[in-house]
Formats: structure tokens, C-alpha cells, sequence
């Protein structure tokens, strides 16, 4: 049995299926978290986020002119969305100083510790490769996919993933040569 494509499902959402929304959401709800995540270092406002952007798409899904690129469409709504939370959080910084120490005082869930220190090595790199990397190794994306997620061709979107990996492994081997 095959997956549906994205024109399938979002031909089948305005044919009022919504189970179909719930799919595209499953299918990409993974990547938008991790780039939530990149920006605020919080799992619950990443997840907060994530769902905002959902929201906005499916609001705007008429306006989606290529149905075959929602993937890429979704992520340019959670870039913009990411955008304007990081005005709003430092706007809002003075006016909010309670509800910060609240949030601090609420950790995200425990989590192995190196992951979390990859994570936060790749949070440093530029943000089209920290997508190349979300898109292919993290949401297990075909490489296929995961270029036309990000409106690459495949010999650019290698270049960017080799760009990424490249960096890793410099701050990988600096961080070892510290360590010594």
C-alpha cells in the first residue's frame, strides 16, 4: 500500500476528509517541532509553535498554489512563525519576567545527554543546513523528500548536508583537542 502524496491529501481536505489533514500533520508535524525547537530551546514552546503553524496552514491551505510542495510551504510558515516569536520574546522581556522563571522553574523531559549536546552543536549551524540535517538524519527523510522540502536540487541539497556534516565534525574534533 502507498502513501498518499501531499496533492492527495490536501485534494482530500477540501473535500472535507479531515483524517487527511491529520496525515499531512503526522508526516510533517517531526520537522516543524525541530525547528520550533532551534529557536526556542523549549519543548513546550516548541510544541506550542509547531501547532500555531498547523493552524495557520490549514487556515491558509487555499492559498497554496503547488499542493506537491506543501512540505516546503508548511516549514516557510514555521520560519516566519519562529521569526516573529523571537520579536515578541524580546519585546516581551521586561513585561514577562514571572511567567520566564515559571517556564524556567519547568524543565523539558529528561533526555540522554548526548543527544542533547548534538542538538545544541546543531543549533549553531547556519539554519539551511541545520534543516538539511533535521530533514534527512532526524526525520529519517528520503533524500529525495528532504530536498524538495527545502526547494534544493539534489546536488545542492548534498552540498548543504556535506557542509553540515563538515562543521559537526570540526566542532566535534575542536571540542575533543579542548578536552585533552
Amino acid at each position: 500500500m502507498t502513501k498518499p502524496s501531499d496533492r492527495e491529501l490536501i485534494q482530500a481536505v477540501f473535500a472535507g476528509e479531515k483524517a487527511a489533514y491529520e496525515k499531512l500533520y503526522d508526516r510533517y508535524a517531526p520537522l516543524v517541532r525541530a525547528i520550533c525547537y532551534d529557536t526556542t530551546r523549549n519543548l513546550t514552546d516548541a510544541q506550542d509553535l509547531a501547532q500555531d503553524v498547523f493552524m495557520r496552514a490549514y487556515e491558509k491551505l487555499d492559498r497554496l498554489r503547488d499542493p506537491d510542495r506543501f512540505g516546503k510551504w508548511v516549514v516557510g510558515i514555521a520560519r516566519l512563525r519562529c521569526k516573529e516569536w523571537r520579536c515578541q520574546k524580546s519585546k516581551g522581556r521586561d513585561k514577562h519576567v514571572g511567567l520566564n522563571n515559571a517556564q524556567a522553574a519547568a524543565p523539558d523531559p529528561p533526555n540522554d545527554s548526548r543527544i542533547e549536546h548534538l542538538q545544541q552543536m546543531i543549533t549553531t549551524l547556519p539554519e539551511k543546513e541545520r534543516l538539511a540535517l533535521h530533514t534527512f538524519y532526524l526525520q529519517g527523510k528520503s533524500a529525495n523528500n528532504a530536498r524538495r522540502i527545502m526547494g534544493l536540487s539534489r546536488s545542492g541539497f548534498y552540498r548543504v548536508l556535506d557542509r553540515a556534516r563538515k562543521r559537526l565534525e570540526c566542532l566535534l574534533v575542536k571540542e575533543q583537542e579542548n578536552i585533552r
